[in-house]
């Protein structure tokens, strides 16, 4: 009995010295984060939003990081090659990830191909929303198309079916691309590119596309691709002659996108924080806003607790819109 009693009294201590030395290993993590480079891959080509919007922020969480942050791009199979490399990389932090906010391309993208999906909060976790952007329905600017209305018209009138681009099966140039058309009342054809599709979508060899204006709104101010229409619920500041899809006679037709930070699912609170704080930062020098707005990003970071909250929301509308364009049954 006596042994008894004193192998617990000489235990009894021991749970509070454990969290006292998990206190302490998360805090010495939160400060040594980050030791090396911060690596972002990205699953779409040079010019792509993702990979404009990461560089630019990039550059400036450097700074507060105190390393570098180096983008790669690693384009194809509709993301999933860049967004499944992630997932698999060392949870620490220091591998991430920019693509949308609904996870088209950790979910959706793998589900088309036949392969079992990550798993939002699982494999990926949110670091933070990085922007929300708009999303432009545009032709070449040779068209003759000049509204939605005319889209419409010479679509449904074509022999073949339209084409149009996205980076995959399942993403959101897709599903937003193939709505447009069921909305309208045409046949389409989706595209997928592993590469930029804006040189075939300029010189007409494709018929028309849906894409953020992060990567799109260059290319119409230089005259190369026309907008028909912005999916907002209010135009852009940007291109205030382009109406809204609802001004052009589609009504409660809306559609924000956002992109976000992700990081392998199990990367310690302390360096996801440090990440989240850092973008934060970033987002809000006026030398940034300034570009983002520029090309129709509107910068607006959320804390960790809303961004979650964000995904989860966003990924359940994107459900319902697959669902839509596929069938629930895909």
């Amino acid at each position: 009995m006596p042994y008894a009693y004193l192998a617990r009294r000489r235990l009894a201590p021991a749970p509070r010295w454990s969290a006292a030395l998990a206190l302490m290993v998360a805090s010495i993590a939160a400060v040594s984060f980050p030791a090396q480079p911060v690596r972002v891959i990205i699953g779409s080509p040079p010019g792509s939003a993702p990979d404009v919007v990461a560089r630019l922020l990039g550059e400036t969480m450097a700074s507060s990081l105190g390393q570098p942050v180096v983008v790669e791009n690693r384009p194809g199979a509709g993301g999933t090659i860049a967004t499944a490399a992630v997932a698999a990389a060392a949870a620490d932090g220091h591998t991430l990830n920019v693509s949308g906010c609904s996870g088209d391309a950790i979910t959706h993208a793998f589900l088309s191909q036949g392969r079992t999906p990550l798993v939002l909060f699982k494999d990926l976790r949110p670091v933070g929303r990085l922007l929300l952007d708009h999303w432009l329905v545009l032709v070449p600017a040779s068209s003759d198309v000049a509204s939605l209305a005319d889209l419409a018209r010479q679509a449904q009138a074509a022999a073949e079916p339209v084409a149009y681009p996205s980076q995959g099966e399942g993403s959101t140039p897709h599903l937003q691309a193939e709505r447009l058309a069921r909305t309208l009342g045409f046949k389409a054809q989706h595209v997928p590119y592993k590469d930029s599709p804006v040189n075939d979508l300029v010189g007409g060899r494709l018929g028309y596309a849906v894409l953020p204006s992060a990567a799109a709104l260059p290319l119409v101010k230089g005259g190369r691709l026309r907008a028909l229409a912005v999916l907002s619920a209010e135009r852009l500041g940007a291109l205030p002659d382009v109406p809204t899809a609802e001004q052009a006679g589609l009504a409660g037709y809306r559609f924000n996108g956002g992109l976000c930070l992700w990081a392998p699912g199990a990367t310690p609170d302390a360096a996801v924080q440090r990440l989240n704080a850092a973008l934060a930062s970033a987002a809000s020098q006026p030398a940034v806003r300034e570009k983002m707005l520029a090309v129709g990003a509107d910068p607006t970071p959320f804390d960790l607790e809303t961004t979650e909250r964000y995904v989860r929301d966003f990924a359940a509308e994107s459900v319902l819109l697959r669902a839509a364009v596929f069938g629930s049954a895909r």
